[in-house]
Formats: C-alpha cells, sequence, structure tokens
C-alpha cells in the first residue's frame, strides 16, 4: 500500500476526537447527505477519512463543499486498477469471468477496505494518538440513528437492514474497537485469495453480494463474534436530500424489519 500523500493531509483539521469514520467508496449522492455525516461526526466524537475513486461525474465544487463542511483529516482519490487488487485476491480466475462486474466490485471494496485500515494506522503515528473505535461507511449512505459507542472489545457489529444474516455481513456500515476493527481487516486480507477459488464462499449466488457473503466467510473462518443492529439507514439514491416522505418511508421499512426479526426469533424459541 502507498504512504500518506501530503497533499491528502489536511493537519487543520486535526483534533482530539477519540473514534474515526471511515467513507469508503464513491462520492455519488454525498452532497445531499453532508449534514446527516456532520451530525454522525459530531455525535460519535469521530475524525473523518474519506477514501474513494475518481469519478467525472463528481463536481469541484461538492469536493470544495465536503471539505468545508466535514473536515476531513485525510482526502483521497485513487484510480481504479485491477492490479491493485491483484496482491490481495490473486489474478484473474474463473470466478472473475464469472461473476463480471460483481467480482469487481468485491475486488475493489475489499481493497478500500485494507486501504482505508492502513490509513489509520499511518494518520495515528502522524498524530502520535490511536483511535478507540473505528466505524466504516460509505458517502452514499443516509444514516439517521443514534450510534451506541459503549460497546464490548470483542465484538463487530453489522447494521442488517437488509439480507440474510444467515448468510451474509453488510459492508455498508459496521464498527468496532480499533483492536477488533484491525483483526478483521487482517483476516480478510490473509482469507481473500483462497476464498477467492472456493465455490462454498458463494451459497446465495445472484442474491447477496459476493463481498458480503465473503465477510461473513472470514468472520466465520476466524471465529470473530459478530452482532446485528437495526438503525434508520438506507443508501441514498435520490439527487435531492431526504425530506419527510422518503425518512418516513425508511423508517417504516426498518420499524417493519425490526418486527420481523422478533418474530423470526421468537419462532426459534419455540
Amino acid at each position: 500500500m502507498d504512504k500518506l500523500s501530503e497533499k491528502n493531509i489536511y493537519n487543520e483539521n486535526f483534533s482530539q476526537n477519540k473514534n474515526v469514520l471511515l467513507l469508503i467508496g464513491h462520492l455519488r449522492t454525498i452532497k445531499y447527505l453532508l449534514k446527516y455525516h456532520k451530525k454522525f461526526l459530531k455525535n460519535s466524537n469521530s475524525d473523518l477519512i474519506i477514501s474513494t475513486w475518481t469519478d467525472d461525474e463528481i463536481e469541484i465544487d461538492t469536493i470544495d463543499l465536503i471539505k468545508k463542511k466535514l473536515k476531513p483529516i485525510y482526502f483521497e482519490f485513487e484510480e481504479f486498477n485491477f492490479n491493485l487488487t491483484a496482491d490481495i485476491f490473486g489474478n484473474l480466475n474463473k470466478f472473475d469471468m464469472m461473476f463480471g462486474k460483481a467480482s469487481l466490485s468485491t475486488r475493489s471494496q475489499i481493497y478500500k477496505f485494507i486501504r482505508s485500515a492502513e490509513l489509520v494506522n499511518q494518520l495515528e503515528n502522524l498524530q502520535n494518538k490511536k483511535y478507540e473505535i473505528i466505524f466504516k461507511s460509505r458517502p452514499d449512505l443516509f444514516f439517521f440513528s443514534n450510534i451506541n459507542t459503549k460497546i464490548p472489545n470483542n465484538i463487530i457489529l453489522f447494521e442488517n437492514s437488509i439480507g440474510d444474516w444467515n448468510y451474509d455481513r453488510s459492508d455498508r456500515f459496521f464498527y468496532g474497537h480499533r483492536e477488533i476493527f484491525f483483526k478483521l481487516i487482517k483476516v480478510l486480507k490473509q482469507n481473500a485469495k483462497k476464498a477467492w477459488s472456493e465455490k462454498s464462499i458463494y451459497p446465495v449466488l445472484n442474491l447477496i453480494p459476493l463481498q458480503e457473503q465473503f465477510i461473513k466467510y472470514c468472520t466465520d473462518k476466524d471465529k470473530i463474534i459478530c452482532k446485528s443492529f437495526l438503525p434508520i439507514i438506507r443508501v441514498w439514491r435520490p439527487n435531492k436530500e431526504p425530506d419527510i416522505k422518503s425518512i418516513s418511508k425508511i423508517f417504516l421499512y426498518m420499524l417493519l424489519r425490526i418486527l420481523k426479526t422478533l418474530f423470526h426469533a421468537a419462532e426459534k424459541k419455540s
């Protein structure tokens, strides 16, 4: 992994915050969610690191607004290159040919997870501090809940708004204390080449993103304790800010999701 680039460091935003939020992936609709990201940063006492991909559709004004409103300590753009992922997953193989774009998405996302953990390490050294809790999220993720930071040291919490807990672990939002978070990233890196050639890693083809099945495969393999939680959350697609109507729909969906989860839990006990 490359070292820190001076042009991407914003020393003026260094702080005494105890935690750090990683926004990883394409920026997409982030400009409509800035006030929600800002609120999360404040409520969680977090610094911000952004690692994204170059995108011709993102306007310079949006980038400037992100810097002004969210005050990241590090903000980088990388040009995607398949070779970036080869050290992690190995060279092109039959699974890449079979899954196409889904494979590329998995490769790029896991690369970014590992890259961002490296950034945290290097920025900690630069600031002479160690973060307590690390949050992983997406630039285009609408997050409308309070976050619990009073969590055990040995678990990773994954949001569980969609998908099937029996088969996947969300790549949209997860968090944990520093040591267990780094352990998770290490396990992803260690298992990637072997897992990428194992058919058993993908039990629910075409229904769940590959990276979410891969994360579960790795946490199971290393017996990392995972817990689910159900925040008011949604990957934000519209090119406008969330309004009362859209937030209400998300709230209702999550309420039904919670009731469904409780019903299934009760069924298992009976």
